[in-house]
């Protein structure tokens, strides 16, 4: 019985020393009871999702029919309301037309490479011109280098001159080749719609 004296003179002193006065109470109790206090829940308002979006893309980009129809199932099946399409379309174009500068960028370095390394004269452009025009029937060759810019990549361009010079007829030791009047570009592509 002693023992259960001392339990609950114990469990008698442990109240009153956690008791404080409210006006003395501490941040943090008032905390808890801010954080476990009920609120009042407001209805949310569904977010407006549009029946057709609209694509506004900068110049010179476009989506085609299906892109745009496959962007629109699946902004509708997120949710997403028009201001957050747009967000999106925004970022993508903004990524594409990086994309593009910085390919531009690397055509300008590589055709700085080929002016310094003597491969734009009008005899080297003329060598690389014999090589399309001798394997290249359908012209695809030269429109895939133009497009993909590899043609102004100075390992490219010295390739195609190299191989002219293999094919390049034999001249007697006296003749000379006659001058070119023409510009590099219209050696490189003449007859091509680039």
């Amino acid at each position: 019985m002693a023992d259960e004296g001392t339990t609950t003179a114990a469990v008698e002193t442990t109240p009153q020393a956690t008791e404080t006065p409210a006006a003395t109470e501490t941040p943090q109790e008032n905390l808890g009871e801010a954080l476990t206090a009920p609120t009042e829940e407001k209805p949310s308002e569904a977010p407006a999702i549009p029946e057709k979006y609209e694509f506004n893309l900068p110049e010179g980009l476009q989506l085609t029919p299906e892109i745009e129809s496959q962007f629109t199932e699946i902004a509708k099946a997120t949710g997403m309301t028009q201001e957050q399409a747009n967000g999106l379309i925004k970022l993508h174009s903004d990524l594409m037309l990086d994309v593009m500068q910085q390919a531009t960028k690397q055509k300008a370095a590589w055709e700085s490479e080929c002016k310094k390394a003597g491969l734009t004269s009008p005899e080297k452009l003329q060598l690389a011109k014999n090589i399309i025009n001798t394997f290249d029937n359908t012209g695809e060759v030269m429109r895939v280098l133009v497009e993909s810019g590899a043609v102004y990549h100075p390992a490219v361009l010295g390739m195609l001159q190299e191989m002219g010079s293999l094919l390049q007829e034999d001249s007697a030791p006296d003749s000379k080749p006659a001058p070119q009047a023409k510009s590099a570009a219209d050696l490189l592509f003449g007859n091509s719609k680039y």
